[in-house]
């Protein structure tokens, strides 16, 4: 039941598989490889990720991984600074990262999603009261923490529109909350009546 009021050490929603966020998955990063020699040329680099082994080799102006061929480009944001980039072995887009899974592509490709879009999806709200205590500041951002008096220097009109819009969106907490509890009580009613409590 921890799930109904939040995602707690679950950073993902139950109903994206976990294989399709995007730190579940074994990425190699083009910036990491220049920075630590892999670009280089003839360069051979062992990398692994859990039980699976990857042979990386430079031979350019690409990159070998197993039996792979990913491209690299380059570009100079400023003149004299060479920048690589990979370029997408599936769709041919220049990208910093590409994911090690059955194909090795980019985040587009494998249809990959970032876990923090995923986060507070179950408990809407919560995210906007915690901006707002971050804006009123010098205060607990969780919800229905105490609020603290107006600061020194700031305006009462916006210190008492902040506090009025925290409390439009704690009542709103308040109303999901409690349809929570309702079903979560009809949900034992039910399983009681079947003998199954």
């Amino acid at each position: 039941m921890v799930g109904c009021f939040g995602l707690c050490d679950d950073h993902h929603h139950p109903r994206v598989p976990h294989d399709l966020i995007v730190e579940a998955n074994p990425r190699l990063d083009v910036w990491m490889l220049l920075q630590c020699g892999g670009l280089t040329e003839n360069a051979m680099t062992r990398l692994q990720w859990g039980k699976k082994t990857y042979l990386l080799a430079r031979r350019t102006p690409d990159i070998w991984i197993d039996e792979t061929r990913v491209p690299v480009t380059w570009d100079e944001p400023m003149p004299g600074v060479g920048r690589p980039w990979f370029e997408c072995p599936a769709c041919g887009r220049r990208c910093r990262h590409v994911y090690l899974r059955e194909t090795i592509a980019c985040r587009r490709c494998h249809r990959l999603q970032h876990a923090v879009r995923h986060l507070r999806r179950q408990m809407p709200g919560v995210g906007r009261v915690e901006g707002l205590r971050r804006k009123l500041g010098g205060c607990d951002v969780r919800p229905f923490a105490p609020l603290p008096a107006r600061r020194q220097g700031r305006s009462r009109a916006y210190h008492e529109k902040l506090v009025a819009a925290i409390y439009v969106e704690e009542a709103k907490l308040i109303g999901h909350l409690s349809s929570v509890v309702h079903d979560l009580d009809r949900r034992m009613r039910v399983r009681k009546a079947k003998g199954k409590w």
